[in-house]
């Protein structure tokens, strides 16, 4: 089976979409991408060309993409990211073309005239669509009428293994996010202001960089919790997952607290759940559906710091609660979540595409 992937390089889930595809010894594997990152052996990478690193680069690759294709002969093409990847995608004319929606450029695309347009045009050529998540699916019904077909970014429960407990008397809050204003990190850090002159023991770990980051730091000065609050920085899992993953299992509560639908998956929730970490998370987009309030996590109103701070104590006070949910968590993304299983899902459905 040869097939031609068009996707952001540098996206960790593209990095492990074709990671995972590139296992498969039945399967050729073209990626067409911008970004010049990792490579993998046993994947032919064809770039395109940045004239004005602009979204207006998409549109003067069209024959670009059009001629690596013809080139390629695959058997089917699969585009992740409606409005970007997936318009390329559509303007190739190529069949089987399978669609990726992923969040954003369902939720955030379609409010300006032209992504719209642009939007609906990449579903009308797709033969095969699928998204992250069930709100995703029940907003990209709203532009299409086609089959969709759910097939999640799980983990890969080989290497998002249970954590051992620590015998410190620390308690850890951590959050793995980019330091961008749609998630919420200073929420978290304001939350935490209130809970940490009662808690001597306490502490918060933020990995990820950004554009909020000197002014998230700013905001800890201010809150004069300098000497509680570590800002470890990007963390790479493709160049340095023994890191990634050390930093994750020093967490005793997991924080995710996005302010947008567009969070319409949260796979650092999933990782963490996979450790047996309990996570609060704000009530948004696809959070609660990978969140079970009250069984693997606790779900809180978006930007209520107040609260926030109640669900984090809640934990904080509770260890054979934070246990608990930790398994629950962890058998949750054992049944849907299960890395293995999501790739196989979509090799079944490259099958059916072949077949029909």
């Amino acid at each position: 089976m040869k097939i031609c992937i068009l996707g952001d390089n540098g996206s960790v889930h593209i990095q492990k979409w074709i990671y995972a595809l590139a296992t498969h010894l039945e399967i050729e594997l073209y990626l067409i991408t911008f970004d010049k990152g990792i490579k993998y052996k046993n994947v032919n990478y064809l770039f395109l060309k940045s004239y004005t690193n602009t979204k207006l680069d998409y549109l003067l690759n069209i024959f670009r993409v059009r001629k690596f294709i013809k080139k390629i002969k695959p058997d089917l093409v699969h585009a992740h990211y409606a409005t970007s990847y997936g318009m390329l995608g559509a303007c190739s004319g190529f069949h089987p073309f399978i669609l990726t929606g992923w969040g954003a450029d369902i939720f955030d695309s379609p409010k300006y005239f032209f992504m719209k347009k642009t939007l609906q045009f990449s579903l009308s050529k797709a033969d095969f669509i699928t998204v992250l998540s069930q709100i995703t699916l029940i907003e990209l019904a709203k532009y299409t009428n086609k089959k969709i077909s759910l097939i999640p970014f799980g983990v890969d429960l080989n290497n998002f293994i249970p954590r051992v407990a620590s015998n410190s008397n620390e308690i850890r809050i951590g959050t793995i996010r980019t330091l961008s204003e749609k998630y919420g990190v200073d929420y978290l850090i304001r939350s935490f202001a209130l809970l940490h002159t009662k808690y001597p023991n306490l502490y918060l770990d933020i990995v990820g960089d950004g554009p909020q980051k000197l002014e998230l730091k700013k905001l800890v000065h201010e809150l004069k919790i300098d000497n509680r609050v570590v800002f470890h920085g990007f963390i790479s899992q493709n160049k340095n997952f023994s890191l990634y993953i050390s930093v994750l299992h020093s967490f005793d509560i997991f924080a995710i607290l996005s302010i947008l639908d567009s969070e319409t998956f949260g796979v650092a929730a999933v990782e963490a759940s996979a450790c047996k970490i309990p996570v609060v998370a704000t009530d948004v987009g696809g959070l609660p559906e990978v969140i079970d309030h009250n069984i693997t996590g606790i779900i809180v109103p978006t930007v209520d710091i107040n609260e926030t701070a109640k669900a984090l104590e809640c934990l904080i006070n509770d260890k054979a609660l934070r246990t608990k949910m930790g398994e629950s968590g962890r058998a949750k993304v054992e049944a849907l979540f299960d890395w293995q299983r999501n790739v196989n899902q979509m090799i079944a459905l490259y099958i059916s595409a072949l077949k029909n």
